[in-house]
């Protein structure tokens, strides 16, 4: 369907057993430093666009034209099924991976992608032009980790951050290793309804949280602030993230983040990330 200049696909999907369906149209951008392919869905609330779905992962090297890394949230089978239905992408086999982030390679359907949204398409042919790129034959592989001291012992932690979907504030979660993936070990950080923070700021987990905040200032990732927040009958408190030091632990995510919020940090002009078993041009076994 098209709602003036916008064309609009059913997305189908579920909730529990039951099954719903709801209009999104595409937004298509180009990343300026990458010269990649940014593609996210949006759907009507009250009004208003609301991002529904965010398409592709940038992991901070440049890609062939219409090849792009999708994030994990669009490898399930509904999510799959959608860009499948509308010929918009197909998976190459190829996967890439960037500290705990392991994401597969699409190949974008230019045609559908200019239909989609014609103007958007139009820009990213612009900026994927403009940047210089080498070839990528290796993606890059390493994962900083940090010593977490609590009440239990001690535990391997890698962080991964992000940006909550709601209010858009920084996401810190904890990732250690358990056989030959990172699994979610705990939430860093929490996002607390009716607060206006600054991007540099969050409330940090309650759960084990005096650990959590020595954890912070061990590694010199924040220093915590004299503001309390409440929810319910719990209280947590905020810390103010060096994001300099943080992107030593999560650089990928760090920088994502900092282009949302506007921010411009010093931290080189690529991903300083060594060189290990992760790798472009793989086959997923």
């Amino acid at each position: 369907m098209e709602n003036g200049k916008r064309k609009e696909l059913d997305f189908e999907y579920k909730v529990q057993d039951d099954k719903e369906c709801m209009k999104v149209w595409m937004q298509i951008d180009g990343c300026k430093e990458t010269g990649n392919l940014d593609i996210t869905f949006y759907s009507e609330v009250n009004d208003g666009m609301f991002p529904v779905m965010e398409v592709t992962e940038e992991f901070g090297v440049p890609m062939e034209k219409n090849r792009m890394f999708i994030k994990e949230s669009m490898t399930v089978d509904f999510a799959l099924a959608f860009l499948q239905k509308y010929g918009i992408g197909t998976p190459t086999g190829e996967t890439g991976r960037c500290g705990i982030r392991e994401c597969p390679v699409f190949e974008f359907n230019e045609e559908v992608l200019r239909e989609l949204d014609p103007e958007g398409y139009r820009q990213y042919e612009e900026i994927h032009e403009q940047v210089k790129r080498e070839p990528i034959q290796e993606m890059p592989d390493t994962v900083k980790t940090a010593q977490y001291q609590w009440e239990y012992g001690e535990e391997k932690i890698a962080l991964y951050v992000e940006s909550y979907m709601y209010g858009g504030g920084i996401c810190v979660q904890m990732y250690h290793r358990e056989e030959e993936s990172w699994e979610l070990f705990g939430d860093l950080t929490v996002n607390l309804p009716g607060y206006m923070l600054e991007p540099e700021e969050a409330f940090i987990s309650a759960d084990y949280g005096r650990d959590k905040l020595e954890f912070i200032k061990d590694y010199g990732m924040g220093k915590v602030l004299p503001v309390k927040g409440h929810s319910g009958m719990q209280q947590y408190s905020m810390v103010e993230f060096n994001l300099e030091k943080l992107a030593e632990f999560d650089e990928v995510g760090v920088r994502k983040y900092c282009r949302n919020q506007g921010i411009e940090l010093n931290i080189g002009k690529n991903p300083s990330l060594q060189e290990t078993k992760g790798s472009m041009g793989k086959r997923q076994r």
